[in-house]
């Protein structure tokens, strides 16, 4: 039920924000197919580089947005093609880490190179001040809803 003093969901809000977002995810997946990464697959190999370290794959879901058993899956996959390997951790055998290899950090390295130009095409169309107040617009509509899928 809507709350007292607000207006009703505007239509042309989230037809845009469902539009941009179908326009990132199907360029992203566009640049991504001459190494034949999945969207997901990227993001594992960009959040283990940024981490530094390995991660559990529980916590590689929490930051995917995803259940356990599909970020199984994905590592799975991810090990098959020789980015990624399982080990245990030295204090709890129980938890399964995910840590970058060679070769995942080179894709990582190679992606990131590439992501300038593309960051650069896709939201050239706004200014600097607006990409900024983008960010901070969707930091914060993120922040504040994020709990409504954990």
């Amino acid at each position: 039920m809507p709350s007292a003093g607000l207006a009703p969901p505007d239509r042309e809000e989230w037809a845009s924000l469902y539009t941009a977002f179908a326009i990132l995810r199907k360029e992203t997946d566009r640049a991504l197919s001459p190494w034949r990464l999945t969207v997901p697959q990227a993001s594992v190999l960009a959040l283990l580089a940024e981490a530094g370290r390995p991660l559990p794959v529980s916590r590689l879901a929490r930051l995917l947005l995803q259940e356990s058993p599909s970020v199984t899956s994905l590592v799975d996959r991810m090990c098959d093609s020789g980015l990624v390997e399982r080990d245990k951790d030295s204090r709890d055998r129980r938890i399964v880490l995910v840590k970058l290899t060679g070769k995942g950090r080179r894709m990582h390295d190679t992606l990131r190179a590439t992501a300038a130009a593309f960051n650069d095409e896709l939201f050239g169309v706004l200014s600097a001040d607006e990409r900024t107040t983008l960010k901070e617009l969707l930091q914060k509509l993120a922040y504040r809803n994020i709990q409504r899928i954990r």
